[in-house]
């Protein structure tokens, strides 16, 4: 195909026969995601406020410099995807979600005005969907995701959503982790093919 560099191919693990059409057409698998559903009904934790504020414009920078170094290994990379490519991909992902454009709100968390993490939520029914959830590295593993959810549930919750949809690459083991010990189950698993 003239112009296009890359064709992109997502499919559910469970369809094999598109599965073999691509893999018969020189597509290679290039990663595997798992969905996550969070069902508030079965929600065994009851969320606490925290301190996690809605961002705004003047926000944007420092979540740009955020997201543009905290997700090199994701199917966004090398050789598909230059460090650049990627960073100007997730910058601009994190702009729209502050301008509520695809995704409809971002949250940060910070402690004495230093940002130390961000997620992003889309709603679309009953259902809503969390796009990005980054930490700031010095912060990583101090609970700030967890804190982030939290106010990402209560967010979700206030508008009438009854569950959550989590999605993150099946070697994310710390994010898979952290999703099952809230009570999180298994939705939904996708492969992604690059030719």
């Amino acid at each position: 195909m003239e112009g296009i560099s890359l064709l992109q191919a997502k499919t559910l693990t469970t369809d094999l026969n598109t599965i073999y059409w691509l893999q018969q057409n020189g597509f290679q698998l290039v990663e595997t995601e798992i969905t996550f559903a969070l069902e508030f009904a079965k929600f065994s934790e009851k969320p606490t406020a925290c301190e996690c504020r809605i961002a705004g414009q003047a926000d944007v920078a420092a979540l740009k410099k955020l997201v543009g170094t905290v997700f090199p290994n994701t199917r966004f990379r090398p050789p598909y995807f230059s460090q650049a490519e990627n960073q100007r991909f997730y910058a601009k992902w994190i702009e729209n979600a502050v301008n509520g454009e695809f995704d409809d709100l971002c949250l940060i968390a910070e402690q004495n005005g230093k940002l130390q993490g961000t997620i992003s939520l889309r709603f679309n029914g009953n259902t809503a969907k969390i796009g990005l959830l980054a930490v700031v590295p010095e912060f990583q593993r101090q609970g700030i995701a967890k804190r982030l959810l939290s106010a990402a549930i209560l967010h979700v919750q206030h508008h009438n959503a009854e569950n959550l949809h989590i999605t993150t690459q099946l070697s994310n083991i710390a994010a898979i982790s952290l999703y099952q010990s809230l009570g999180a189950t298994i939705f939904e698993t996708n492969y992604w093919f690059y030719r």
